[in-house]
């Protein structure tokens, strides 16, 4: 089997409610998606997705992925889409960096292995030990009323795992964990994530004040030097995300002791391949470990749905389905969430039947 042709595909998604709101008032109202479509001489298709949520969030920008895909996409004309590592250095070897470019060409690759052998993608990652999974949503940064409200609407629709959004004046940022926590207080998982946002001093604050509550504590800081120094005053289990930027983060990380359980996002490490490596890892090491990704809709979440579903379940702290956040749905058999539960597409390879007509026409294709 050999690639014979890449097509390379944007898509805006809008997003649920209006907007998401995270850490010091970023908002993302819509989302620019790269999605590409990769053929084979054998008739088979692949699919991939890269969506970075909005500018400010990762070190990525959707035209700086579609710009990526355009420099190494050459040289993968011709290369057996099944051979995943051979794939992956030739991507190398034809641009350094850019994991997050990668991901959306690696997802698609992983989509032809599963299809060419008609399997889906959690039997190839380790095997499906859960098809079905718990989930956990977020709660987006507002005043502690609207906190609260949104926290009630959760439970209605039958989560029991939770995000509690906070990244601005420390004291508003305990009062609306607070305000969360009188509705999610008998949730089996409360996460409090700051994003990155606070400095240190904040953070200690912030900490010392929820010491005594169910909650668990989400890259409080910037560098994993300062999160360190927090993590080293509490007591809460503590979950890295933004520092974990590849293997060799996650390795830093687990030496210093920083974490009980990571954040790993898709795109960040580069791919379905990369993303395997990192969880198997934390699985190892005996950490519970996350599977999402930044931003996008559909495909990029049938991939988050196998990673999760071929985790262990002792290990999995929880899944996440990015495609509840958009209001537009591009493929048949995409997972869903189901009063706070996800369940693995069945199908051979991602398991998903992409509307190509609702993309319209490619912005390029290759050759």
């Amino acid at each position: 089997m050999k690639i014979t042709r890449i097509d390379v595909f944007r898509f805006e998604y809008t997003t649920v409610g209006g907007g998401l709101v995270l850490s010091g008032g970023r908002v993302a109202r819509s989302q620019d998606s790269t999605i590409v479509k990769v053929s084979t001489d054998e008739g088979l298709v692949g699919w991939g997705e890269e969506c970075p949520f909005a500018p400010t969030y990762m070190v990525a920008f959707a035209e700086g992925a579609r710009a990526a895909i355009r420099e190494m996409g050459p040289a993968l004309l011709g290369a057996d889409p099944r051979q995943l590592e051979m794939v992956y250095a030739r991507m190398d070897g034809a641009l350094h960096g850019h994991a997050y470019a990668k991901s959306a060409l690696d997802m698609a690759c992983w989509d032809l292995l599963g299809q060419s052998v008609e399997l889906p993608l959690s039997d190839l990652l380790g095997g499906t030990f859960q098809p079905e999974f718990p989930l956990y949503t977020m709660v987006s940064v507002g005043s502690p009323e609207g906190m609260r409200e949104q926290a009630r609407g959760l439970l209605a629709q039958g989560y029991r795992r939770a995000q509690v959004k906070v990244g601005g004046e420390w004291r508003e940022d305990v009062r609306r964990v607070q305000a969360c926590l009188e509705v999610l207080g008998d949730m089996e998982i409360v996460i409090v994530d700051a994003n990155a946002y606070w400095r240190q001093h904040e953070a200690a604050q912030v900490i010392a004040a929820l010491e005594d509550t169910p909650v668990y504590i989400e890259q409080p800081c910037r560098t994993l030097a300062a999160c360190l120094a927090v993590r080293r005053r509490s007591q809460r289990p503590f979950i890295l995300d933004e520092s974990l930027t590849d293997l060799d983060a996650l390795h830093q990380a687990r030496a210093a002791d920083g974490m009980d359980a990571a954040m790993l996002k898709l795109s960040r490490f580069g791919g379905i391949s990369r993303l395997r490596q990192a969880r198997d890892l934390c699985q190892q090491w005996g950490l519970a470990v996350t599977i999402e990704d930044s931003g996008g809709g559909d495909i990029v979440s049938a991939a988050m749905a196998h990673l999760a579903a071929s985790t262990r379940p002792g290990h999995l702290l929880n899944g996440s389905l990015i495609n509840v956040n958009v209001n537009e749905h591009l493929a048949e058999g995409a997972p869903r969430a189901e009063r706070g539960r996800g369940a693995v597409p069945t199908g051979p390879g991602l398991g998903i039947r992409v509307d190509e007509r609702a993309l319209g026409a490619p912005l390029f294709s290759l050759p």
